[in-house]
């Protein structure tokens, strides 16, 4: 198996990689795909989700956020 699995985030430590509040990182989490492993309470993301859709709205000052 040459491909890696992606690499899953939870709320707190996409908090501490993104230093986003706990509203901020679930808000993040509820924009993005989330993983839900059965068995298990707690919710994940993709960190390459997460990355793109910080990407995508991240603006120059002199853009305006649509």
């Amino acid at each position: 198996m040459s491909d890696r699995l992606p690499e899953l985030l939870d709320c707190k430590r996409l908090m501490r990689e993104t230093g986003l509040s706990r509203a901020g990182a679930e808000a993040l989490m509820r924009r993005v795909p989330t993983v839900s492993i059965e068995g298990l309470r707690k919710v994940y993301v993709r960190r390459s989700d997460a990355a793109a859709y910080l990407e995508q709205r991240t603006f120059r000052k002199d853009e305006v956020p649509a």
